[in-house]
């Protein structure tokens, strides 16, 4: 029997250093490892949190163990324990210290589960369409895609819907009916310019719509590990455009990945001249979208993206809150870019970055600010600047506003998001700290309470 999060009475930096440790998967694999034959999991008394029960949800980037586990509520973890003459609250009281103690048995308790998961294998199917080159070529194509698929009604994990919003569909407006819309329109433009005689490609231009984006790149990565044969991808594809949540246009269009070729500066300066669109780039090319499967084999990568907001991965993801001026302009952008690439005689050059790691990612964050960071801002910005706060969340309570740039979060300096997430995983609900951020030249501290995710 183990207790759920990680000790709640430790200061900040040991949150931090054992978040990675209170992942339920990770500590499955060590009392595996260990000889146990199944896990009980419970919540504990003294951990803020919404369900104490853990709900059984798809997580198909996480590999499977072949321990059995269960999860319990207080209540029944405490009728067990009194067996022993122990009282859960005062348990997770002394654990929460963050010292070792020594385990103990409970005699004469038998506990018997039937553990029936039914595993449903189904098939996704990408959509890939060819537009030939002018004159038949054995250039390497272009290609440019958007990821089909949503989260359904919220059963596959990352959905952030709120409670009352909990089994509704989740319609994926912009995560990513805007990228395939843009997707079509784009390719719409390219052929009729064929038709016309005025595409003059000199390699032929693929368009591929993705599926299991929300389950791993599943799409992609199948695609790129059949055409690539195992091998790299240069030389077989020239360059890999995509677009993923372009619905939200508000100040400027972020593009990223710019870091993958020193070609992309040249083609967007050139081919935004008619379009006119603000757009900030951002180099790293390791983004959790369709392009790094490309990335990954070689190819030179360009991501379009207007950024999170606060109905991203939820029922309220509408089509009523679209720009569509400004997808129709992306759109432009993109295939111009598209039919640049496909004129060319010669591929964009690949460069192989540097991964930056913050060693974190939101599945191992309990506590919820509900801030809305500006993902793709400009290189040189220090801090992170947010778009806002989801309404009702803490962020919004504590007086976070659009535009404000987060410097310092629970005495963590703060220069990139890799700072605000390593300075996240050392909340805790419930419990009081600060925020700073810079509003309009002016130094602000804020004071907020973090809520649990769970």
């Amino acid at each position: 029997m183990m207790f759920r999060f990680q000790p709640e009475s430790v200061p900040p930096e040991w949150r931090r250093h054992m978040l990675h440790y209170s992942d339920l998967a990770y500590k499955a694999s060590v009392a595996k490892r260990r000889g146990a034959i199944g896990l009980i999991v419970v919540t504990g008394p003294n951990a803020e949190v919404k369900q104490q029960l853990i709900e059984l949800e798809m997580e198909a980037k996480n590999t499977s163990s072949s321990i059995a586990a269960i999860s319990i509520s207080d209540d029944l973890a405490s009728r067990i324990l009194a067996v022993a003459d122990k009282d859960l609250a005062r348990l997770q009281q002394q654990l929460d210290k963050g010292e070792p103690m020594q385990g103990f048995a409970i005699p004469g308790v038998e506990l018997a589960a039937d553990l029936a998961i039914l595993r449903e294998i189904n098939q996704g199917r990408n959509v890939i369409a060819r537009l030939t080159a002018d004159v038949p070529s054995a250039r390497s194509p272009v290609i440019i895609g958007a990821h089909l698929d949503h989260l359904g009604r919220g059963e596959i994990s990352g959905s952030l819907a709120r409670e009352d919003e909990r089994g509704k569909v989740h319609h994926g407006a912009d995560d990513n009916a805007s990228g395939v819309a843009a997707l079509l329109e784009s390719a719409q433009y390219l052929v009729d310019m064929k038709k016309a005689g005025k595409l003059g490609s000199k390699r032929d231009i693929l368009f591929a719509a993705w599926s299991g984006e929300e389950l791993g790149t599943l799409g992609s990565n199948h695609f790129v590990d059949q055409f690539s044969g195992g091998d790299m991808l240069h030389g077989k594809v020239s360059a890999y455009l995509n677009m993923d949540m372009i619905g939200h246009l508000r100040e400027k269009l972020y593009l990223q990945g710019t870091g993958s070729s020193d070609s992309w500066s040249r083609e967007i300066e050139r081919r935004n001249v008619p379009v006119g669109l603000a757009i900030a780039t951002k180099d790293d090319p390791y983004l959790p979208t369709d392009s790094t499967p490309f990335y990954m084999k070689g190819v030179p990568v360009l991501n379009a993206f207007t950024g999170a907001h606060e109905d991203y991965s939820s029922p309220r993801d509408r089509a009523d809150q679209l720009n569509y001026q400004g997808m129709q302009k992306i759109a432009r952008l993109m295939a111009g870019i598209t039919r640049s690439l496909a004129r060319s005689e010669s591929e964009p050059d690949y460069i192989e970055a540097t991964r930056k790691q913050s060693g974190l990612s939101r599945k191992h964050l309990r506590a919820y600010l509900g801030t809305i960071p500006t993902y793709g801002q400009d290189e040189d910005t220090k801090g992170v600047k947010l778009q806002g706060a989801v309404k009702g969340g803490p962020a919004e309570e504590a007086g976070i506003q659009n535009g404000d740039l987060l410097i310092g979060l629970a005495g963590v300096e703060v220069e990139t998001i890799h700072d605000f997430m390593h300075a996240l995983g050392g909340l805790k609900p419930g419990e009081e700290t600060e925020m700073i951020v810079i509003r309009e030249g002016k130094r602000l501290t804020l004071r907020v309470v973090p809520t649990s995710r769970d």
